[in-house]
């Protein structure tokens, strides 16, 4: 499976990437595409609405990701949600949408519009203290 990272809420930190992009080399099972927007910052965000919008609906659209998943919280998704529901693009709803914490905001929208979703850990996880994924 191909997974799409994006940040619609805060920057994804370079070594979180890093982790998260050895741990799945070694697993080997799926195929992972960080988009550069995770490493935008305006303010606290990872960049502006229109830059998360953007990176959103561009992965949405893609046929070849199997799974979006959210690189982190904090506040921020809940400014694009509205947006990203407008258009939903007809590949959108095959696939699988994974995060928590302010990605709520999305995940409420996508189950409503049909869309499979999974309240999951973020790569900006691989940075707390004791979390070991494997």
């Amino acid at each position: 499976m191909k997974i799409a990272v994006v940040a619609p809420s805060c920057t994804l930190s370079r070594e979180a990437a890093e982790r998260l992009e050895a741990l799945v080399a070694k697993r080997g099972d799926c195929e992972l595409a960080i988009h550069p927007q995770c490493f935008l910052s305006d303010g606290h965000f990872a960049g502006t609405d229109d830059q998360r919008l953007s990176a959103l609906i561009e992965v949405m659209k893609d046929p070849e990701f199997g799974a979006v998943w959210f690189a982190r919280g904090g506040y921020g998704s809940n400014r694009i949600a509205e947006a990203a529901l407008k258009h939903l693009p007809d590949a959108a709803r095959s696939k699988l949408y994974m995060g928590y914490s302010d990605a709520g905001f999305l995940h409420a929208g996508f189950h409503k519009a049909g869309l499979n979703v999974a309240w999951g850990p973020m790569p900006q996880d691989l940075m707390r203290e004791g979390v070991k994924w494997r």
